[in-house]
């Protein structure tokens, strides 16, 4: 609806209505969360993230994830925030998350009552700590979602996945979903708007978003993959799915970049 507005008009209307949905996500969250059962909090999560992309511009386009009669463990390139959002307009899962988000402005919060496991990454003995949340979740029929390959990208490529959260499928033997996602412009063109890269702070990432006529952003899911063997083989397999997905070489076959810190 704002494709054709001014730059600066889009930009602050889309900031006016994020605000209000922000509140809107606030004030359920704090007040009726803790009287809402899981179903109905799972609920309003999927939902609130649905309203939350169209409100950025943000048209979502998807399939209903693979049907699994237990848990899962969800496993996705890694370009932006809005993966996040994306990945829950399709799917409630839980998602892991490095520690430093849940000291985010409201993001943060809003992250830490969806039920986001936290992992310190630059301490060995926190990835055991939340292999264990995965693992119990994951028994008690919930889905897990990871970002592999521990930063983001520009969506063109995908680096190496790192197998050490892949630990609990293994455990488990949970099947493990390949998922791909890939944002472009209206016209159908590859976007680099939605990369949150190069030390770009939130806000410029969102004012990058918001700044655009709008976005579609495409999640596609693969077939689940059974672990059979050691989690190296299941990280290997898994990023192969992916690569598949989004059309790329796996990270193994193709050039290495230097990996970023990770996000």
């Amino acid at each position: 609806m704002l494709a054709h507005f001014p730059v600066a008009l889009r930009r602050t209307l889309r900031i006016g209505l994020l605000t209000l949905h922000l509140a809107w996500g606030v004030t359920v969250t704090g007040l009726a969360f803790p009287w809402l059962d899981p179903v109905r909090r799972d609920r309003f999560i999927m939902v609130w993230s649905r309203r939350l992309l169209r409100v950025l511009g943000v048209q979502a386009k998807f399939a209903p994830a693979p049907s699994l009669p237990g848990g899962a463990l969800l496993v996705c390139n890694h370009v932006s925030w809005l993966d996040i959002h994306l990945i829950y307009a399709a799917q409630r899962v839980h998602f892991v998350s490095k520690a430093e988000v849940r000291s985010w402005p409201v993001a943060g919060w809003l992250a830490q009552k969806s039920g986001t496991l936290f992992i310190e990454r630059g301490r060995r003995a926190d990835t055991a700590r939340i292999n264990t949340e995965m693992r119990d979740l994951m028994q008690d029929g919930a889905w897990v979602a990871v970002f592999p390959e521990g930063t983001t990208s520009d969506g063109r490529g995908l680096r190496r996945f790192m197998p050490s959260l892949l630990q609990p499928a293994v455990h488990l033997n949970c099947p493990v979903v390949p998922a791909a996602l890939h944002y472009r412009t209206l016209a159908g063109e590859y976007s680099a708007a939605p990369a949150y890269i190069d030390d770009i702070s939130m806000w410029q990432s969102l004012m990058q978003i918001v700044s655009e006529p709008g976005l579609v952003a495409e999640l596609q899911f693969g077939e689940p993959i059974r672990p059979n063997g050691h989690r190296r083989e299941l990280a290997a397999q898994a990023e192969a799915a992916t690569a598949r997905l989004l059309g790329v070489r796996p990270a193994d076959t193709a050039p290495q970049i230097p990996a970023d810190p990770p996000a």
